[in-house]
């Protein structure tokens, strides 16, 4: 009840956000890829693997906010059985928010809400293969770096929750905004 409590303000909150007129014409890509280490039950089992992610976004007119649309890609190989894995994909609609967006160096936090699928991958026993998906979470701190206008880079750290799968994501990407 919490969950879905909590998802429907984030959702109602985004939407005022993009109904309003405090929407800004700044569109953006990103995209990128590091290490997720499991956590909570999946680390039970799983090893550190690694992780890509990508987006559309937009910034907004309150100045260092955004939203976005994301998705992410992952895999951890088991520790218990050789040739077993896990394949996790996720999507999320976020929020951001940036400290310092007049600075070439500014931290920020994001967080959204969406869904997650764990899909296990066996070599050796193929009729043990199986995904579920459920609702899932997001929330990161990281820092940006703005190389130009146009460019930037950013280095941030992830949680995501979901039932039985959480991760926590070491992620370093690049952004390109489409608009002045």
């Amino acid at each position: 009840m919490k969950r879905t409590l909590g998802s429907m303000a984030l959702g109602t909150f985004i939407m005022v956000l993009v109904s309003s007129s405090a929407v800004a014409q700044r569109p953006y890509i990103f995209g990128g890829g590091g290490a997720t280490a499991p956590s909570g039950e999946f680390n039970t089992y799983a090893k550190t693997g690694w992780t890509a992610n990508g987006g559309v976004g937009m910034d907004l007119a309150l100045k260092g906010a955004w939203i976005e649309a994301e998705g992410f890609y992952g895999s951890n190989k088991h520790s218990d059985v050789t040739g077993d894995k896990t394949n996790v994909i996720a999507a999320f609609g976020s929020i951001g928010y940036s400290f310092m967006p007049d600075k070439k160096i500014s931290p920020y936090v994001l967080g959204g809400a969406g869904i997650r699928a764990h899909q296990f991958r066996s070599e050796d026993s193929p009729l043990t293969n199986g995904s579920s998906t459920n609702f899932a979470y997001t929330g990161a701190a990281g820092l940006s770096y703005t190389m130009s206008p146009m460019v930037g880079f950013w280095l941030e750290g992830r949680w995501i929750g979901s039932e039985g799968t959480n991760l926590m994501p070491l992620v370093a990407g690049v952004t390109l905004h489409l608009g002045k």
